[in-house]
């Protein structure tokens, strides 16, 4: 598998607070079966100091060395907190991108979707970057509003849901939006979003099992194997068509109900 969200970089943000929580994290990820993973520190969230994209990638050969070339892959990123000003930093290679390729991961602050938020989407399509909407199904308004969401996913904007959110450990709504969001095709990623080796650990394959009980376990692997190996490289993939949420949604029960030819 491979994760394309992390805050395993120590001291950096929120993440991590030594190397050795961070090799603890990158053993657990290992473990879990992850064999890569992107480091994302938060950028312009004005609480972390926002790193040079020389500074990460500083940082992770760092951190590689010390894991050793027969662990975890780890890789340059960056999680960018919605800004008005992004278009104009990507431009000015003042962001780090995932691997530093064509995709970036987008955080919206935790309650609502900001203002002008589609139309700077799509000047970041026009100019060849791909956003990646972070953990939506965390967000209290689009919690609600889970249209607004298949709105920016048709608009071409992908989507990263966190693997706890699947499996409840965020709590009941952000699980029910997970849910929601995985039977209308508005999922294209599971990532862990790994803070700490103990409080949010780098689990990926129990979001995906849970995942795979509601999509099937194809569909469910493409969200942390194929679609993210396309991320990491820089390439295109496929995807489902998002279902609007005005049409009906395929429920769990239809789901066996086609597993077991009923």
């Amino acid at each position: 598998m491979i994760d394309i969200h992390s805050h395993i970089l120590p001291q950096l943000d929120d993440g991590s607070k030594s190397v050795d929580e961070a090799l603890e994290m990158a053993r657990i990820a290992a473990d879990d079966g992850i064999e890569q993973m992107v480091c994302t520190p938060h950028m312009f969230n004005g609480l972390s100091r926002n790193p040079e994209p020389a500074e990460i990638l500083d940082h992770v050969g760092a951190l590689q060395a010390a894991i050793g070339a027969e662990g975890l892959r780890v890789l340059p990123g960056s999680e960018v907190h919605f800004s008005h000003e992004i278009l104009e930093k990507v431009l000015s290679d003042s962001i780090t991108k995932l691997n530093r390729q064509n995709y970036m991961l987008v955080e919206f602050p935790a309650l609502t979707v900001p203002a002008g938020a589609s139309e700077l989407f799509q000047e970041l399509l026009a100019n060849g970057v791909r956003p990646i909407l972070v953990h939506p199904e965390r967000n209290a308004q689009l919690q609600t509003r889970r249209g607004m969401v298949c709105e920016f996913v048709e608009q071409g904007v992908y989507v990263q849901v966190t693997a706890m959110s699947v499996t409840g450990e965020f709590g009941s709504a952000a699980r029910n939006c997970a849910e929601s969001l995985l039977r209308h095709n508005c999922v294209h990623f599971l990532a862990t979003d790994t803070h700490r080796a103990e409080r949010r650990p780098p689990i990926l394959s129990r979001g995906r099992d849970a995942a795979a009980t509601i999509i099937g376990a194809d569909k469910a692997r493409r969200l942390v194997v194929d679609n993210p190996l396309a991320v990491v490289t820089g390439a295109d993939f496929e995807s489902d068509p998002p279902i609007p949420y005005s049409a009906p949604a395929p429920s769990r029960a239809s789901f066996f109900g086609k597993l077991f030819g009923r």
